[in-house]
C-alpha cells in the first residue's frame, strides 16, 4: 500500500515495505534514537592545520614546499599528519592575496548553495519542503566554511565533494567526475568520492560513468603517489615510527563536530541518525550515494595513511533531516496495529 507524501514529491522508499519490515524498522530507529542520545563520545572539530599555513606564508617569500616541510614538519604538531597532504592547496593559496582567496572560498560555497538548492527542491512540492531544505542546506554550508576556516584541505574535500554528489546525474556526471578529481587532489581523503561513486556507477551498468570516476581515482593516486615519494626523499620516517596505515578511530565525534558544531553530542548522533534515515529512504539515486559517502568516509577515517576522510559529508547531513519527516511517517503507517480487512456485502 502506497500513502501520500508529506513534503516529498514522492513517497519514500520505505512506504513500500511490508507491515513486519516496517515494524522491524520502527524498532531498530527507536533503539537507535536512544543509543544515540546517551551517546558518552564528545564531538571533536578537526585538528587546525597549522603547518600548512606556515608553508604557503614562505612560498609567498619565494620558498619551496618540500624544503619547506623539511624544517617545519617536526616542530609543528600536525607535521606527521601533514606528510599525506599534496601541494596543491598550498601552492594555490601561495599564489594568490588572501582576499583572493577568501573570494574563491566564498563564490564556491554560494555556487555549493545554488546547485544544492536546484537539486533538492525538485524533490519536493510545497514551498514549506523547499524552505525547509534550502535552510538546512546554508546551515550545511555553513558548518563547511567553519570546516575550511580551520583545516582548509578538509573544508575543500568536503566542499568539493558535496558539489560532486549533488550535481551527479544520470546524463550529467563528467563535471561531477572532474570535481571528485579535484578533491582528491587536494586532499587525498577525497578518493573515496570516486571510489564510492564509481561503484554505483558499476552497479547501475553504466561503464561510461564509471570509467570516468576510475580516472578520477588514477589522477588523485598518482598525486598521492608522487607526493609521498618527494616527501620521503625530503624528510624520511624515522624507524620507529608507527606505520601511516594505522591511526586511532574517532571518525563519528569529527563528522558530529564538523557537521553539527555546537549541538550536544547526544542530540548531534540523533540527528545524523534520522539525516542518514531521511537520505537512505529518498527514491532517488542521491539518497544511497550520500548514505554510503557517510558510512564509508566514518569507517575509513583515520586508517587509510592516517587521513581523516569523515567529514567528506559535512554539508549533506544537515539537508538529510528535511527528508526524515516523509521516511518516519511512511515507517508509522506501514506498521499498523492489527491488519484490517474490509468486508464488502453485494445484493443481487
Amino acid at each position: 500500500m502506497t500513502f501520500a507524501p508529506l513534503l516529498l514529491v514522492a513517497p519514500t522508499r520505505l512506504g513500500r515495505v511490508e507491515r513486519g519490515t516496517a515494524r522491524w524498522w520502527c524498532a531498530a530507529l527507536l533503539v537507535g534514537l536512544i543509543a544515540a542520545v546517551g551517546l558518552s563520545e564528545v564531538s571533536t572539530r578537526p585538528a587546525a592545520e597549522l603547518l600548512h599555513d606556515s608553508i604557503v606564508a614562505a612560498m609567498r617569500h619565494g620558498g619551496n614546499y618540500y624544503e619547506t616541510f623539511r624544517d617545519l614538519a617536526r616542530s609543528t604538531p600536525d607535521g606527521e599528519d601533514a606528510r599525506a597532504l599534496p601541494p596543491t592547496l598550498a601552492a594555490v593559496s601561495a599564489a594568490l592575496p588572501n582576499g583572493a582567496m577568501l573570494l574563491l572560498v566564498g563564490a564556491a560555497l554560494a555556487a555549493l548553495v545554488a546547485v544544492g538548492v536546484q537539486r533538492l527542491a525538485a524533490l519536493f512540492v510545497g514551498a514549506a519542503g523547499q524552505v525547509l531544505a534550502a535552510l538546512l542546506l546554508v546551515a550545511g554550508t555553513a558548518a563547511v566554511a567553519l570546516l575550511w576556516e580551520q583545516a582548509p584541505h578538509a573544508g575543500w574535500a568536503a566542499l568539493l565533494a558535496a558539489f560532486a554528489v549533488l550535481l551527479r546525474r544520470a546524463e550529467r556526471w563528467g563535471t561531477a567526475a572532474a570535481l571528485g578529481c579535484a578533491a582528491a587532489v587536494i586532499d587525498p581523503a577525497a578518493l573515496l568520492v570516486p571510489v564510492v561513486m564509481g561503484a554505483f556507477a558499476l552497479r547501475d551498468g553504466s561503464a561510461r560513468e564509471a570509467l570516468g570516476w576510475l580516472l578520477a581515482l588514477a589522477v588523485g593516486g598518482a598525486v598521492l603517489g608522487c607526493h609521498l615519494w618527494a616527501v620521503a626523499a625530503a624528510m624520511p620516517l624515522p624507524t620507529e615510527a608507527a606505520p601511516l596505515l594505522i591511526a586511532p578511530p574517532g571518525g563519528l565525534a569529527r563528522l558530529l563536530g564538523a557537521a553539527l558544531p555546537g549541538v550536544a553530542p547526544g542530540l548531534a548522533a540523533a540527528l545524523l541518525l534520522l539525516a542518514l534515515l531521511g537520505w537512505a529512504a529518498l527514491p532517488r539515486a542521491l539518497g544511497p550515494r550520500v548514505v554510503a559517502l557517510v558510512l564509508v568516509g566514518i569507517a575509513a577515517d583515520g586508517r587509510f595513511a592516517g587521513l581523516h576522510s569523515a567529514t567528506l559529508a559535512t554539508a549533506l547531513v544537515a539537508p538529510g533531516l528535511a527528508l526524515a519527516p516523509d521516511a518516519i511517517a511512511d515507517l508509522l503507517r506501514g506498521a499498523p496495529g492489527r491488519r484490517r480487512i474490509t468486508v464488502t456485502r453485494v445484493t443481487r
